[in-house]
């Protein structure tokens, strides 16, 4: 006859799965935001970096753009947090929206 498991043993076994649900939700999420910033933030973020670079002003459409980016890394600010991997990202992306705000005011007060 197997003896019944105690409820301690099931209540670990289950505070384990919950831990590895955890850090499976998050690296798929860490995986989403960083896929989403290489392939659809990032380019149009340097983009705009250089024509800034080459002494043009931000359009509407690119302030909308920025204002977007701002309002996500805020939003996710949270998750960026809990999630190792996304401090780096963060980062970047800071540095990069303080680099274009900047070159931007630059230009626009050279006009």
């Amino acid at each position: 006859m197997r003896p019944f498991p105690s409820p301690t043993s099931d209540t670990q076994a289950t505070d384990q799965r919950q831990a590895m649900d955890d850090r499976s939700q998050q690296a798929g999420i860490s995986e989403v935001l960083i896929a989403r910033f290489e392939h659809q933030r990032l380019p149009r973020l340097l983009t705009m970096r250089e024509r800034l670079n080459a002494g043009e002003a931000l359009t509407e459409a690119d302030l909308d753009f920025l204002d977007r980016v701002l309002a996500d890394a805020m939003s996710n600010r949270h998750l960026v947090d809990s999630i190792p991997q996304c401090k780096d990202l963060f980062a970047r992306v800071v540095h990069l929206y303080h680099e274009i705000t900047a070159k931007a005011l630059d230009n626009e007060s050279s006009r």
